[in-house]
């Protein structure tokens, strides 16, 4: 498997991370300086993002991503895509699906990859 595959499965593994609120997966996918721009604008750092899976605050429903590309550059790679998340707030304020393009950094870290940064936005209509 080539490295544009390995990047594309690890978005795959992730988005089955976040759909079955495994931490420890998503905390052994996560570079150090991970940071994670939400659609609505928050944007947090790893600690804060792990901590907010660990307590299970928003029950994602499904994920998935498509058209997913690869580019890579000297030292990193770009993955980007269309995706989509069904999620509910566990305390009943929010529920919905947002469809979005994205943009992930990740880096190499031995044979694996980590996610460095991952930011979102609206998908046009």
């Amino acid at each position: 498997m080539d490295d544009a595959a390995r990047l594309i499965a690890a978005e795959h593994a992730r988005r089955r991370a976040v759909e079955a609120d495994d931490a420890d997966t998503l905390d052994a996918m996560t570079a150090d300086v991970f940071h994670y721009a939400h659609i609505n604008g928050l944007v947090e750092d790893r600690a804060t993002y792990l901590d907010r899976i660990r307590a299970r605050a928003v029950i994602t429903h499904a994920t998935g991503a498509s058209d997913l590309s690869v580019e890579m550059r000297p030292g990193y790679a770009l993955l980007k895509g269309v995706s989509f998340m069904e999620f509910e707030w566990r305390d009943g304020s929010a529920k919905g699906r947002v469809d979005t393009l994205f943009l992930s950094v990740w880096e190499p870290a031995g044979d694996d990859w980590k996610i460095v940064a991952y930011a979102s936005t609206p998908k046009p209509a």
